[in-house]
């Protein structure tokens, strides 16, 4: 399998990671999953799907830019390729929210959380810093933190890259076994799991991104010899149970399985674990533009339920219904008219890059 093939099974991860936190985000308004009984744990752990996209990022990025662990130079179009990939659909989504914030404030609706939306916050915000621990509040367009941690984990990547690309896979092996308990570590002192923001955000995400770097280095030496769909299979059946046990270190260390399985089964060129589903696959294209709609939507029906004097826990469907029509929705414009255009300008206008094994944020 060449790097330069999408790889679908690690697209649809994309799609139910960003689902899982959409579904976690609906859950704090509606608490539906107190009717899921032992299975609530699933949706309250649904955070744990921006684990999922940090260690993906990190084995991604190191499948599709193996030249910059030797081409050191390329770093500057492999960083405004990157930038044009995740600035444009922030940059618009932060314009929209100050949209709708003033015209609610002209029209008598005040902001729930005012604080969000002050000057400083939006700075940091079109910076891409605020998930720097600059910051210890949700501020503007909130999910965002994890594009700035990534941003972040973009401008450090060539240089983690040039010393990890080039090490023998018993050293990246090593590495993997000291990151494991660290992540562990920061889980347990933290004292939220790894559920950490803006304030930590990125002592959860560095480990998980190169984890995924040195995961990408060990892919090829076993590809051939390990089916790689057992491997997925087990860390899908152990995210699972991680979750209803409330284990974070545990959904951790599965999605890094789960994800090995899936690019050790590419590697090989076997089929792809999940199958060939056009829809999934669509969803997981979407699934950047999508988690970074939902925050909107959450604004506009959170107003319209405090105006209408509903509770979202009373109307749960209604909620739901209302979040999943407008954050799709959104998402959709966004992709079309937004991502899509200016990833195109940034493969016109930069030097060309590879084809991504399966799109990153």
């Amino acid at each position: 399998m060449t790097p330069r093939s999408e790889i679908t099974d690690l697209t649809i991860c994309r799609a139910g990671f960003a689902a899982w936190v959409f579904l976690y985000h609906v859950d704090l308004y509606t608490r539906f999953s107190d009717d899921l009984g032992p299975a609530a744990g699933l949706i309250r752990s649904g955070y744990l799907g921006v684990d999922g996209f940090f260690l993906l990022s990190g084995l991604i990025l190191a499948r599709v830019h193996p030249e910059l662990a030797y081409a050191p130079e390329t770093a500057p179009a492999f960083w405004g390729k990157r930038l044009a990939r995740i600035y444009p659909v922030h940059l618009v989504t932060i314009a929209v929210l100050a949209v709708l914030v003033v015209t609610g404030l002209a029209l008598g609706f005040a902001p729930r959380e005012p604080q969000r939306f002050t000057l400083l916050a939006l700075v940091e915000n079109l910076l891409l810093v605020h998930g720097w621990g600059l910051s210890d509040f949700l501020a503007w367009n909130y999910p965002s933190w994890s594009v700035s941690t990534e941003w972040a984990g973009y401008l450090a990547f060539p240089v983690l890259w040039y010393f990890i690309g080039k090490w023998d896979p018993l050293i990246n092996a090593g590495i993997l076994v000291i990151l494991l308990p660290t992540l562990g570590a920061i889980a347990y002192f933290s004292g939220t799991g790894l559920n950490l923001t803006y304030g930590g955000a990125l002592f959860r995400f560095f480990p998980e991104f190169v984890l995924g770097m040195v995961t990408a280095r060990l892919v090829p030496v076993y590809a051939d010899e390990w089916p790689g769909k057992w491997p997925a299979w087990i860390g899908l059946g152990f995210v699972a149970l991680g979750a209803v046990l409330g284990s974070d270190i545990t959904v951790a260390f599965a999605l890094l399985l789960m994800l090995y399985g899936l690019a050790m089964q590419a590697d090989s060129g076997r089929p792809p674990v999940f199958g060939t589903r056009p829809a999934l696959t669509f969803l997981g294209r979407l699934s950047y533009a999508f988690y970074m709609s939902f925050c909107t939507a959450e604004l506009l029906v959170t107003q319209a339920f405090r105006h209408w004097g509903l509770d979202p826990a009373g109307e749960k469907f209604l909620f739901l219904a209302a979040m999943l029509v407008l954050t799709f929705a959104y998402a959709l414009i966004l992709h079309v008219f937004v991502e899509l255009p200016a990833r195109r300008a940034a493969d016109k206008w930069l030097e060309p890059a590879p084809l991504a094994g399966a799109s990153v944020r």
